[in-house]
């Protein structure tokens, strides 16, 4: 990173307009955008938008960026020299792959007022169940990084030199962001209570369900997920299967006679 900033500092002369600048941003968001329209055609047009017999979960943006807020703020590090500090984001969920954006700086741990201010731009990444939890995770995609300040060396740097740090930092900044654990319990055993009702007795069961995310699409504003299920090994007696029918006695005659 330190050998990125010097790099920067002499790019600063072939530097390219905040004009361009906004247009890279914007591209990369449209990119993505418009990946997610065409695949939502293709879907429509095969049938396979929403799968048939499939658990079908909508969760609204608010409660996504309620999650992700509740995160913040949040400080990592980046490298070995350096620390991110992220305080604000945003969720919209209007293709298929939203629009996420985070707010915070870079700054050296030693010096936590010389600050560089970004912008993440972004969407919504892998999701999967998580197995501890069993909650859906969520990454974050990042598309674009929007360096808007580099306090003392903004002049000096311009705006190729921090379309330059943008371009370097995206791999470090992805590792750096948050996982999202949507609040959607995803119950991965069934039970059934032990049942008696006169005359027949059936055993509590345990019905293991192992469940993946098979569909994501973010719409309306919602990310709806379908999830496929497949049953496990049904525990109880006899696997499952622990049914017994007790003979109804009879009352005896009137008058205490059998």
């Amino acid at each position: 990173m330190a050998l990125l900033l010097v790099g920067t500092i002499l790019l600063g002369g072939c530097s390219a307009s905040n004009e361009e600048t906004e247009y890279l941003i914007r591209k990369a968001v449209l990119e993505r955008q418009n990946q997610g329209l065409r695949e939502l055609i293709v879907e429509a047009e095969q049938g396979t938008l929403i799968p048939r017999e499939r658990f079908l979960v909508g969760i609204d943006e608010k409660v996504i960026g309620d999650a992700l807020r509740f995160q913040l703020p949040l400080e990592r590090p980046l490298g070995k020299k350096f620390v991110v500090h992220l305080d604000s984001a945003t969720v919209l969920l209007r293709d298929k792959f939203g629009y996420i954006t985070l707010d915070g700086e870079i700054h050296r741990p030693q010096t936590p007022e010389r600050k560089t201010t970004l912008r993440i731009h972004g969407g919504l990444g892998a999701i999967a169940v998580d197995s501890t939890t069993h909650r859906l995770s969520v990454t974050i995609a990042v598309d674009r990084i929007e360096v808007r300040s580099a306090g003392m060396f903004d002049r000096v740097l311009g705006a190729g030199g921090k379309n330059f740090i943008a371009d370097k930092g995206r791999d470090l900044l992805q590792d750096a962001l948050p996982t999202l654990q949507i609040p959607v319990a995803l119950a991965q055993n069934i039970r059934v209570p032990a049942i008696q009702e006169g005359s027949v007795a059936l055993d509590s069961l345990v019905v293991p369900l192992e469940l993946s995310v098979e569909r994501v699409l973010a719409a309306g504003g919602k990310l709806w997920v379908t999830l496929h299920a497949e049953v496990g090994q049904v525990r109880g007696a006899e696997k499952g299967i622990g049914i017994s029918v007790k003979k109804k006695q009879r009352k005896p005659p009137a008058g205490g006679r059998s």
